[in-house]
């Protein structure tokens, strides 16, 4: 990526529209736009095409006040194919007559250039690639905490008293000659450590990885016709979502909608679908009953968790024959309509969708054959990646290794604590920057007269 070129990039999703955006950005992107005197806003103007005049609307952000860092300039021109090919073939003559290089943005190149620009951290940047492709509120409010800053406030927060620490440390080491610089006491640093861990273990403790938050589980109920599935659906979902009758095969299809469930830890979000019922005893299946089962089936094979529901005077359906490398696969009985047999041989959890009977064990259990972690980030949560979380919990435990070695009655060389510093700073920079020794340095001429 060479940050000295000129970039161009239709901004517009893919797909029709009245509109499209086109956004250059680099050193010479006004002068492919003929732009003399740039002043930053968005202005109505006319774009020269040969010997036409288009209408466009032009903003215009000089840098190093741009998202990129850069001289940026989008156009909003309108939206038909051909027109824009021709837009982009006159840039493309100007900048070669002006002897201007002028290329094609790769994939990520303007959010690249503002993180090589100082615009934002690679926390933020990170935080746009979640926003891209977040597919659920709780993946969208998990990246916006990211590129709004928040980790990389924290980060620096710590670092920032870490780099204080070391250069207390330090001082004692390096300037032990100098009648005004005194190390740090054991005490106060043990005191210090213990206050750092505290945010960072509390960080930890409400964190939630994006990773996490990307998993649904897909819940399937499976039944024989007139099972009660669709009963049970709709008093887990709290609403009437499916047709119920008495008659079987009322449902022919596969619905599916978001459940939560509350923990302690916060809610689950699951996927829960409601299968038609279908007898697999059944020797001579109609055109209709083999294409629901078929859909059964799919919807089985991207299944977590089969919830089997088993109506009085039945036995529990079969789902060997339905089930690719099944061993695996976790089901979970359900006894339905418990109302109207009150003592009978079924065996799994006894329900009624009509007294609600059993539905809070069932929510608990499906939670707990699912594993209980929540992947919804709530108020009081946080988002990390799986990068972000191995590099604060790494710097954690070296904090916790500093602390054994501080508090140890035989402490080591007060290079050994210097060192622990240095390696929690090392971890942290993975996440906001190297952190270089001038920092350090800068720490202890701010607080002694080591000059003098």
């Amino acid at each position: 990526m060479n940050v000295a070129d000129t970039i161009i990039a239709i901004g517009s999703p893919p797909g029709r529209s009245q509109r499209t955006l086109l956004r250059l950005a680099g050193p010479d992107a006004f002068r492919v736009c003929d732009i003399i005197d740039p002043v930053r806003g968005l202005r109505s103007s006319v774009f020269e095409l040969g010997s036409h005049a288009l209408p466009v609307l032009r903003f215009i952000a000089p840098g190093p006040d741009s998202y990129t860092g850069d001289d940026v300039i989008e156009l909003l021109v309108p939206g038909g194919r051909p027109l824009v090919e021709l837009i982009r073939n006159e840039l493309d003559g100007r900048a070669d007559r002006l002897g201007i290089p002028l290329r094609d943005a790769g994939p990520g190149e303007y959010t690249a250039r503002a993180y090589l620009n100082g615009r934002i951290d690679l926390l933020e940047a990170e935080g746009i690639s979640e926003t891209i492709r977040a597919e659920t509120d709780s993946q969208l409010r998990a990246a916006h905490g990211l590129s709004a800053g928040g980790l990389g406030e924290f980060a620096r927060e710590i670092a920032s008293e870490i780099i204080r620490l070391a250069g207390l440390v330090e001082a004692g080491i390096d300037f032990t000659d100098q009648e005004d610089v005194v190390a740090i006491p054991m005490e106060e640093l043990i005191t210090s450590v213990q206050a750092l861990l505290v945010p960072l273990r509390d960080r930890l403790a409400r964190s939630v990885t994006i990773e996490r938050l990307d998993s649904v589980p897909v819940v399937v109920l499976i039944g024989r016709p007139n099972a009660g599935k669709s009963s049970l659906f709709n008093a887990l979902l709290g609403r009437e979502r499916t047709v119920v009758a008495d008659r079987a095969g009322t449902t022919r299809d596969v619905l599916a909608e978001p459940l939560q469930i509350d923990g302690d830890d916060g809610a689950l979000e699951i996927l829960l679908l409601d299968g038609a019922g279908f007898d697999p005893s059944n020797p001579n299946p109609g055109h209709l009953e083999l294409a629901m089962e078929r859909r059964i089936g799919e919807a089985l094979q991207r299944s977590d968790l089969l919830i089997r529901c088993t109506a009085p005077g039945e036995e529990p359906i079969d789902l060997e024959p339905f089930i690719e490398n099944g061993g695996g696969l976790r089901i979970l009985d359900v006894a339905t309509k418990c109302d109207l047999a009150a003592d009978d041989a079924r065996t799994g959890l006894r329900t009624s969708s009509t007294s609600a009977l059993g539905l809070d064990t069932l929510t608990r259990s499906i939670r707990s054959s699912l594993g209980g972690s929540s992947n919804v980030l709530g108020a009081d949560r946080f988002a990390l990646n799986q990068r972000h979380e191995s590099v604060l919990r790494r710097c954690r435990e070296t904090l916790d290794q500093l602390l054994v070695l501080s508090c140890d009655d035989d402490a080591p060389p007060v290079e050994f604590l210097a060192a622990r510093l240095r390696q929690a700073l090392d971890e942290l920079g993975m996440l906001i920057g190297r952190v270089t020794p001038d920092d350090v340095l800068d720490q202890v001429f701010a607080n002694f007269c080591v000059g003098k």
